[in-house]
């Protein structure tokens, strides 16, 4: 095909998923849509092969599609102009019940052409909490409605009972009006440029250049694959801890990743069986959580498609917490399972890319943290439902610090919520959103810093959060320290002071209860003696690193001239002798915790190879 007329349809491609996903956000009512982009929109073959996807969308949403087309497409006998599907099985989808997709088949000439997928985070979809999401649930019975593929628009209108079915089933739902018809345009709009396309370039040149699209990926991911070395990379992820267990055992997740020429296997299967309490995720999630690892690791195979997947051999226990059966619950499968299966993959990935291409290789970043509040908003007089993350700290690179203040690597297209719009919607006031000091992973280059948001209900309202890496925090490599924890704190520094931990199920607070929820650090990389003076010094003038901190992890000695006009300097005579003195010492204690250097990610070293 000719290479010109291909890079303009690849390109376009995207393009319309992007500009669905931007009608999408204009459309939609939820904050959770039109200011944090939790949403995605994906390209289709006939028999469900994804061609592209939009710019913001998220690793999740897309590493799932094919599976959850090819659902559709096995209940759909019959596909018809003008009919939308909607579906949100987790089990057969790989996310949980908020992800709600919309398929739309698209046809030229009578012929079924392609299908686009409109998929939107809706706020609740029932359950016995608001949000949906519940740690301690131990089937998904509890965890709300999941729909299996329901037509939902037939011939462009709107299906009653299916509205009715999901207007029963869920709360605040007049919100919900915004998404359903944001994807039903989402998809529409797709329709429409992929029409024009057609017209312009003619029907078998369009559909000559989805399969060139698919080939082109898969020729770049098989070159890049035989410039790394052959041979066997593990690693190993932990999740805190199964709370529907007795016991409340951590859940491992393990990777073999083999690599020979231009072939690759990912091996789970020496994972922990699936937990009691809701934390695994089906499959289809894992297949997702490998994708978004291995596009992390070969960033110019963007946007993904089915030429990567088609490359990537898989493995997996069934029954495993990477490969739950239902009715086994899956609200918590983002920030439990598919976190881990990312950690670990990367873990991988890391020790394969180490010798020839250092400058890919990264220290690991925040865990998402599902923040869900609701019940009845004061002057409205109506159900709410907020659905909030918290942004915090990416891990090192191998030759630079962790960048701040930001999502994790596979909800990184994610964006703030504005705390005017949070304080607009729902009945809460925020008092401050600032660094949380010290919470760096440490190394010759720091991870970022973990975020905190505080703000105080102004209305009876039920909390749930369901997070992860309060014990086991993001890891660092080759020396570096494991990042700071994620916690959930009620009325901080008040008599009652509580620690809800990360997986809350319906917690009750008052009016004028005080909430903070902090985000991890970054791990870090490289030994921290390493790290130059200079840089200590600056993070401490910014209050990032306490001078405590910097004298007995960094071993540099700080004097202080004018707190107030904060004139500090080095005191590089102590420096060096501190810094003697504590590379003789065993500083750092191996293990899965804050401050500690990870059994596995210590022994990833990379070549010395400037990245530049």
């Amino acid at each position: 095909m000719d290479p010109v007329t291909l890079g303009i349809l690849r390109s376009g491609f995207r393009a319309f998923c992007t500009e669905s996903g931007a009608l999408l956000d204009r459309i939609a009512y939820s904050p959770t849509i039109s200011e944090g982009k939790d949403r995605t929109v994906t390209l289709h073959t006939p028999d469900a092969r994804m061609i592209s996807h939009g710019e913001l969308d998220m690793c999740p949403h897309l590493g799932s599609s094919e599976e959850s087309l090819k659902a559709v497409m096995h209940d759909v006998k019959q596909f018809r102009k003008g009919d939308v599907y909607v579906f949100n099985d987790p089990h057969r989808g790989g996310t949980h019940v908020n992800d709600v997709k919309f398929f739309r088949p698209i046809f030229i000439d009578d012929e079924l052409f392609a299908f686009v997928m409109t998929l939107a985070h809706w706020s609740d979809m029932g359950g016995p909490y608001p949000g949906s999401f519940n740690p301690r649930a131990t089937e998904s019975y509890a965890e709300g409605l999941a729909l299996p593929p329901l037509a939902i628009f037939k011939e462009e209108k709107p299906v009653k009972e299916v509205f009715d079915l999901i207007q029963n089933n869920v709360r605040a739902f007049p919100d919900r009006y915004g998404e359903i018809y944001g994807q039903y345009q989402g998809g529409l709009l797709v329709e429409n440029r992929l029409k024009e396309y057609v017209e312009k370039y003619g029907k078998k040149t369009v559909q000559t250049s989805f399969e060139e699209t698919m080939n082109y990926s898969e020729r770049l991911f098989r070159a890049g694959l035989k410039e790394l070395p052959d041979g066997e990379y593990e690693f190993e992820d932990y999740g805190d801890k199964d709370i529907g267990h007795a016991q409340q055992p951590k859940i491992k997740v393990h990777c073999k990743l083999t690599k020979k020429a231009d072939n690759v296997t990912l091996d789970f299967t020496e994972s922990d069986p699936a937990p009691v309490a809701a934390w695994g995720f089906s499959r289809v999630g894992l297949l997702s959580a490998v994708y978004a690892s291995t596009m992390h690791y070969f960033p110019e195979l963007t946007p993904l498609n089915n030429g990567v997947i088609r490359r990537l051999n898989i493995l997996s226990k069934p029954g495993s917490c990477v490969d739950v059966k239902d009715p086994a619950p899956i609200s918590g499968y983002c920030s439990g399972a598919y976190e881990k299966v990312l950690g670990s993959a990367m873990g991988s990935w890391a020790k394969a890319f180490a010798t020839v291409k250092p400058e890919r290789v990264n220290a690991f970043a925040e865990n998402l943290l599902n923040i869900v509040t609701g019940g009845i908003h004061p002057k409205k007089k109506r159900q709410y439902v907020s659905y909030i993350w918290v942004e915090g700290g990416l891990g090192a690179r191998s030759y630079k610090d962790g960048p701040s203040y930001l999502q994790g690597f596979y909800i990184g297209k994610a964006r703030n919520q504005p705390i005017e719009v949070h304080e607009r919607w729902y009945p809460m006031l925020y008092t401050d959103v600032e660094i949380v000091q010290d919470s760096c992973g440490d190394g010759k280059y720091r991870g970022g810093f973990g975020l905190q948001r505080n703000f105080i209900v102004t209305a009876d309202t039920t909390v749930s959060e369901h997070g992860d890496r309060e014990e086991v925090t993001p890891y660092g490599l080759a020396g570096g320290l494991n990042g700071g924890p994620a916690k959930l704190i009620l009325n901080k520094g008040k008599a009652g002071e509580t620690n809800l931990g990360v997986f809350v199920a319906g917690q009750k607070v008052k009016a004028g209860d005080h909430l903070t929820f902090y985000s991890n650090g970054g791990g870090g990389y490289g030994d921290p003696l390493e790290r130059e003076a200079s840089l200590v010094l600056e993070d401490v003038i910014d209050g990032y690193v306490s001078a405590e901190k910097a004298r007995h992890t960094y071993g540099v000695v700080i004097r202080v001239l004018d707190e107030e006009t904060l004139k500090y300097e080095v005191d590089h005579a102590e420096t060096s002798k501190l810094r003697a003195s504590l590379r003789r010492q065993q500083r750092y204690k191996t293990g899965y915790g804050e401050g500690e250097m990870h059994p596995w990610g210590k022994a990833v070293t990379v070549a010395k190879k400037s990245p530049r």
